[in-house]
Parts: structure tokens; C-alpha cells; sequence
């Protein structure tokens, strides 16, 4: 099974727009120990309800909670990017400690870096397209998802997901 990292925007993205059961369905999901500080610790205390949701994933073992190891790979890549956050680099040092096969994040900070350094991500919007090719979401509900994700991600990339989602069958 396709294996994937998240950091704290592709989760929580991915979350509010309502396939991360599909998500979990469909890839490995490994969560570094930062990012579940960041998205679920912190965050249950301004938004409870929201977080319920979440913490179900982890507890029903549908997304795996992972503690990051230094390496280095990783080290060598955050050293020169002092910008990325702690979430992201907990992200980082998970894909290499698992192997993965990508992580997912829409940070723009953070894609930059794996793209100049050619490490495999995908980004929420790239995630709902590819459930829909694979028939793991319907077309209602694809359409839902993207309207969901429109005001948490650039207009263009909304403009383009819309596009791509009209074009299949």
C-alpha cells in the first residue's frame, strides 16, 4: 500500500474537506508525533469539536501517530531551510525514517523544498483528483470535497482541480 506522510495543512485540509476516510481507505496514512501536537493537542482546545473527528482517525488506527527519527537525509535538508516549521520537519524526518512514498502538505514553504530537492509530495487537491480517477469518491461527492477545499487553497489551483474533475467521465 501506497505509504504517505502527512504534515499538519495536508491533514487538516484534507480533513475539512470531508475524504480523509477515503484517504485512509485508500494509502498508508503515518502521522509524525509534531504534527498530532500541532493539529490535535493545541487545537482541542480552541476548536474541541473539530478535533473529536481527528483524534477517531488515530484512535481507530486508520492514521498511524509516529515519532520521527533524525537523519541524514533529513538533518541536511532542514539545515538549509530554517523557515519550515516544526510540523513540517517532524514530516520530514517521518518520510525518510518510513521510507514513505510522499508527503502530503500544501504549505508553499515546504513544497518548494521538495521539489528542489525531488522528494515525492502531494498536495489535498492532487489527493481528492486522484480518489475520483480511482473511483474512490463519486462525482457528487469529489465536486462536494473541492468546494469544501476553495477557500483554504489558491483560487488557481481551485480553478484548476475544478477543470480536471469536469474532464473525467
Amino acid at each position: 500500500m501506497y505509504r504517505i506522510v502527512f504534515d499538519a495543512d495536508g491533514l487538516l485540509k484534507t480533513y475539512k474537506a470531508g475524504f480523509l476516510e477515503e484517504v485512509t481507505a485508500t494509502y498508508f496514512c503515518l502521522l509524525p508525533e509534531e504534527v498530532f501536537q500541532e493539529t490535535v493537542t493545541v487545537a482541542k482546545r480552541a476548536h474541541p469539536e473539530e478535533v473529536e473527528g481527528l483524534e477517531r482517525f488515530i484512535q481507530e488506527g486508520k492514521i498511524l501517530k509516529r515519532r520521527g527519527a533524525r537523519s541524514g537525509p533529513a538533518e541536511r535538508l532542514l539545515v538549509m531551510s530554517q523557515t519550515l516549521g516544526t510540523g513540517e520537519r517532524g514530516a520530514l524526518r517521518l518520510y525518510f525514517k518510513e521510507r514513505a512514498d510522499s508527503i502530503v502538505t500544501d504549505d508553499r514553504a515546504f513544497l518548494n523544498l521538495l521539489t528542489r530537492h525531488r522528494i515525492p509530495f502531494l498536495t489535498p487537491p492532487e489527493i481528492l483528483y486522484r480518489l475520483r480517477t480511482a473511483d474512490r469518491l463519486s462525482h457528487e461527492k469529489a465536486e462536494a470535497a473541492a468546494e469544501r477545499l476553495r477557500p483554504i487553497i489558491r483560487h488557481e489551483v481551485y480553478q484548476d482541480l475544478k477543470r480536471r474533475l469536469e474532464e473525467l467521465p
